[in-house]
């Protein structure tokens, strides 16, 4: 068996994974999330304050906030080959 017929694909944003909306937020609320990382943002009280207020149009400047937060991601410089490590725990410098 070659490795291109032994892959699933499996929507994160079931019936609207060409768009950039809310849904996602709404399949978190309703126990739909494909990630276990994902369904923990609703197991704490702030988290999941955000997400409701997304779901419920409160944070009217999301979409603005999440652009502008993605182009900031753009501008980082990731290290690639050589000049990076895969860190074996997040806050420290491998030794």
């Amino acid at each position: 068996m070659s490795p291109d017929e032994n892959k699933t694909l499996v929507e994160m944003d079931p019936g609207s994974m060409k768009t950039f909306d809310i849904g996602y937020y709404r399949n978190l609320l309703n126990k739909k999330a494909l990630f276990q990382s994902d369904a923990a943002l609703t197991t704490d009280n702030y988290a999941k304050s955000l997400i409701v207020n997304i779901v419920d149009g409160l944070l009217g400047d999301f979409l603005l906030d999440f652009a502008l937060a993605m182009e900031k991601m753009g501008r980082i410089m990731v290290k690639t080959g050589s000049e990076g490590e895969i860190r074996k725990h997040c806050a420290t410098v491998n030794g």
